[in-house]
C-alpha cells in the first residue's frame, strides 16, 4: 500500500467518480472567481501579454487590476490547448490532486506509516469538507495550487537532506507568488528549520531560506511585470520581502561559524538574530504594506461586499457550522499527535519530524481562525493525524463482541477523524443563529430560480451594470462588458455598482450615466441582490424586483419577467 501506484490506483478512482457525476452537476466552471481565471487565460491565449493579466471588459476601457498570478495560468492554458476548454477545466483541478496524493504519501513516509496507516491517510481526504470541492472539476481558481504547494512544502521540509531544503524554498516560493496569505504560515516553516538546528545542529536552514530568495526573486520577475513590483500595491511579493529573505539567508549562513554553536542556548542566540535584522529591515522597506497588504477597504464594501465573503473572513463571523468544522479540526490533529506518541510513533529520533508538522498544521489550523479559506491547507494537513487516529484505534474498535457498541465505536472513531460530521450535525443551527454579519444576508430576499446569462448573448453587446458576483459568468458567455467584479484592487467601480442598487433610484442613474452603460441586469435569485434589498424599501434593487421601473430604463423584450431582467437604459 505504499507503492506509488497505490497512489495512483486512488487517484484514478477518485477521477473516476468526479468524472461519472459531473454531468449531473454541470460543465461550468463553480464561481466568479472560476470564471474570472477562465477570462484571463483565454485573453493569453488569444495574444494578450504575458506581462497584462487586466481584464479589459471591466469597467472599459481601463479594466481591472488584477493580482493573480501567471503561475496558475500554465497549466490550465496548456491542458485548454491540449484537451479544449471543457475538458482543460475538468482535468486541471483533478491534476492538482495527484502531486497533492503524492505529497500526502512522501510525509506518511517520512513519518513511518505502516500500510494501512498510509492508506488511511490516501482515502480519508473526501471526508474533510474542503477539500473534495477544491479538487473538483471546474474549481480552476488559485485555492487548490496554493493547497498542493503548501503541502508540498510540508513534506519536503521533513526531508534531513539539503536538496529537500531547497525543494522547500521552492515550492515555498511558487505559493508566496501565487497569494502573499501564504506569508505567515512560510515564517513558520523557517521557524520549524530554525527549530530543527535547534534540536540536533542540523544546519538546513540557510539552504531553505538561500532557495526562498532566489526562487521567490525569479518567479516574481518570470510572472510579474516591474511596475507591479515596484508600484503602489501591498497584495504581492515585493522587493522588501525578498530583500528580508536575503538578509535571512545571510545571517543562517554565517550562524554556524559563531561563537558558542555546539551548545543550545548559543544556536538559539544565533537564530535570534534573524527575527531582530529581518523585522525592523522588512517595516522600513515595505511601509504600510508590512502592517496593512490589503490597503484600506473603502466603507461601503466593508459594509455590503467584505463583510459576506465567508472565505475571508474569522471563525467569529462564519455560520455555525463552518465555525463547528473549523474549532474540529483540531480534535484530529491532537488526537492523532498524542496517539501516535503513545504508540511509540517518536522513537529513534523520529520525534522531531512528528513534532515540525504537528507544529506547522496547528499554524495552519490558527490561521484558519482568523482567515477561513487557509483551512484548505489546515486540512491537507491534518490527514496523516487523522490516519494515525484511524489505525490505532479502529482495529480497538472493530473487536468489540457486542454488534451495537462495536458499531458505535466504529462510527465513533470516524467522528473523532474528521469535521464533516461536526459540521453536518451543527447545520441546522445556521439559520437560527446568524453572526451578526450574515443576519441581514440570511433575512435577504432571494427568489427562487436560476438565471441563465448564456442568454443575454442574444443581445446587442454593450456596457452592463450588474451586481458584482454575476458578472464575471456574463463575461464568459457574451460579449458584453460589465462595470466591476469582485477585485479589491478596484475599489471605486465596485463603490459605485453597490451604491447604484442599495441607493435610491436617482443614484442608480448617475452611476449609469457616469459609465454611459447599456443596460441593467437583476437576477433576482441572486444573493447579493436579494442582499442590496435590505439597504432600504425604497431603493433601486427594490424598485427592479417589485417591477418599479424608473421612466429612463426600457424593460427589453424577453427579459421583462421571469428571474432574469434586462433594462436598456435610455
Amino acid at each position: 500500500m505504499s507503492s506509488a501506484w497505490a497512489v495512483l490506483a486512488v487517484w484514478l478512482l477518485y477521477c473516476a467518480v468526479r468524472l461519472a457525476i459531473q454531468p449531473w452537476i454541470g460543465w461550468q466552471p463553480v464561481g466568479p472567481d472560476d470564471w474570472t481565471r477562465l477570462l484571463e487565460v483565454r485573453d493569453l491565449l488569444s495574444g494578450q501579454s504575458w506581462w497584462d493579466i487586466t481584464q479589459y471588459r471591466m469597467n472599459p476601457p481601463d479594466g481591472f487590476s488584477m493580482q493573480w498570478s501567471r503561475l496558475v495560468d500554465m497549466p490550465l492554458a496548456l491542458a485548454i490547448t491540449v484537451f479544449g476548454e471543457r475538458w482543460g477545466m475538468a482535468l486541471v483541478p483533478l491534476f492538482w490532486l495527484l502531486p497533492a496524493l503524492f505529497a500526502l504519501r512522501a510525509i506518511m513516509l517520512r513519518l513511518g506509516f505502516n500500510g494501512g496507516a498510509l492508506l488511511a491517510g490516501l482515502v480519508l481526504l473526501p471526508l474533510f469538507p474542503l477539500l473534495p470541492g477544491n479538487f473538483a472539476p471546474m474549481r480552476i481558481d488559485h485555492h487548490a495550487p496554493q493547497a498542493v504547494l503548501a503541502l508540498a512544502t510540508a513534506a519536503l521540509m521533513l526531508s534531513t537532506r539539503r536538496r529537500g531544503a531547497v525543494g522547500a524554498g521552492l515550492m515555498a516560493s511558487a505559493w508566496l507568488v501565487i497569494s502573499l496569505e501564504a506569508l505567515p504560515l512560510v515564517a513558520v516553516i523557517a521557524g520549524l528549520y530554525g527549530l530543527r538546528y535547534l534540536a540536533d545542529e542540523r544546519p538546513l536552514l540557510p539552504w531553505f531560506l538561500l532557495s526562498l530568495t532566489l526562487f521567490s526573486l525569479f518567479l516574481s520577475l518570470a510572472t510579474r511585470p516591474n511596475i507591479e513590483l515596484l508600484g503602489p500595491y501591498c497584495d504581492v511579493l515585493r522587493p522588501g520581502h525578498v530583500a528580508a529573505f536575503g538578509v535571512a539567508t545571510l545571517i543562517a549562513g554565517i550562524m554556524p561559524f559563531l561563537p558558542f554553536q555546539h551548545v543550545s542556548s548559543g544556536r538559539l542566540a544565533g537564530l535570534a538574530l534573524i527575527p531582530i535584522a529581518t523585522i525592523p529591515l522588512a517595516l522600513v522597506l515595505l511601509g504600510e504594506c508590512a502592517t496593512n497588504p490589503m490597503a484600506q477597504l473603502d466603507p461601503v464594501l466593508a459594509t455590503w461586499w467584505h463583510g459576506y465573503i465567508t472565505e475571508g473572513l474569522p471563525f467569529w463571523k462564519q455560520p455555525v457550522s463552518v465555525a463547528a468544522m473549523l474549532i474540529w479540526t483540531l480534535v484530529p490533529l491532537v488526537l492523532g499527535y498524542w496517539l501516535a506518541g503513545k504508540g511509540g510513533a517518536f522513537a529513534d529520533g523520529a520525534g522531531v519530524a512528528w513534532l515540525m508538522l504537528f507544529l506547522l498544521a496547528l499554524a495552519a489550523w490558527g490561521y484558519s481562525l482568523f482567515l477561513m479559506r487557509a483551512a484548505v491547507i489546515g486540512q491537507l494537513l491534518t490527514i496523516p493525524f487523522a490516519a494515525v487516529l484511524l489505525a490505532l484505534l479502529l482495529p480497538q474498535a472493530r473487536a468489540i463482541p457486542s454488534m451495537v457498541p462495536r458499531l458505535l465505536a466504529t462510527l465513533g472513531c470516524i467522528f473523532l477523524a474528521t469535521p464533516m460530521f461536526m459540521s453536518a450535525i451543527t447545520k441546522p443551527l445556521d439559520p437560527m443563529f446568524p453572526t451578526q454579519t450574515m443576519a441581514r444576508g440570511a433575512a435577504a430576499p432571494v427568489v427562487a430560480g436560476s438565471c441563465d446569462y448564456a442568454s443575454l448573448a442574444a443581445l446587442e453587446p454593450g456596457l452592463m451594470l450588474v451586481t458584482m458576483d454575476a458578472g464575471p459568468a456574463i463575461l464568459g458567455q457574451t460579449q458584453h462588458s460589465i462595470v466591476a467584479a469582485s477585485y479589491h484592487r478596484n475599489q471605486q467601480p465596485m463603490v459605485d455598482v453597490v451604491s447604484a442598487f442599495t441607493g435610491p433610484p436617482g443614484e442608480a442613474q448617475a452611476v449609469l450615466r457616469g459609465y454611459d452603460a447599456d443596460y441593467v441586469i437583476a437576477c433576482l435569485s441572486a444573493s447579493d441582490l436579494a442582499l442590496y434589498r435590505t439597504a432600504d424599501e425604497a431603493n433601486f434593487a427594490n424598485a427592479l424586483a417589485n417591477g418599479e421601473v424608473p421612466q429612463w430604463l426600457t424593460p427589453v423584450v424577453g427579459f421583462d419577467s421571469g428571474v432574469l431582467r434586462v433594462y436598456r437604459v435610455n
